[in-house]
């Protein structure tokens, strides 16, 4: 578990990646949860990620329901940030529509409120 905020971003986030051994291995997915610093509202999504030998090559963005492991640490990330923190997770359907503002390199009509209250590159992580 780790903090993944940047100050490019208009969240807080935590990332949750899988157990791992010695040597580190390929990291196969993470979940994020993310915290809104412009309102009281969070969103979690998972993150698969794939590889050639050990150099990160992609990730692919997963929202709800996420594949396998993923979402019962999902649910934990949620659990936790409502009950610390006091905000509300954002639905996918209120996030996912169009808003007229630039954040980063998007702009209108590929702008979503996702965008605005979150992460305009989810996938990017450490």
């Amino acid at each position: 578990m780790g903090d993944g905020t940047t100050t490019s971003q208009a969240s807080f986030r935590c990332i949750v990646y899988p157990a791992k051994g010695s040597p580190k291995p390929p990291i196969p997915w993470a979940v994020v949860g993310c915290m809104s610093i412009l309102a009281p509202v969070f969103t979690v999504y998972g993150i698969t990620f794939e590889y050639e030998g050990r150099k990160r090559r992609a990730a692919k963005l997963h929202l709800t329901p996420l594949p396998g492991p993923m979402e019962e640490t999902a649910r934990i990330v949620a659990r936790e940030l409502e009950l610390r923190f006091h905000v509300t997770e954002l639905p996918r359907e209120v996030a996912a529509p169009p808003v007229p503002v630039v954040v980063e390199w998007t702009e209108p009509p590929k702008t979503t409120l996702f965008d605005a209250l979150f992460d305009s590159e989810p996938t990017i992580v450490p």
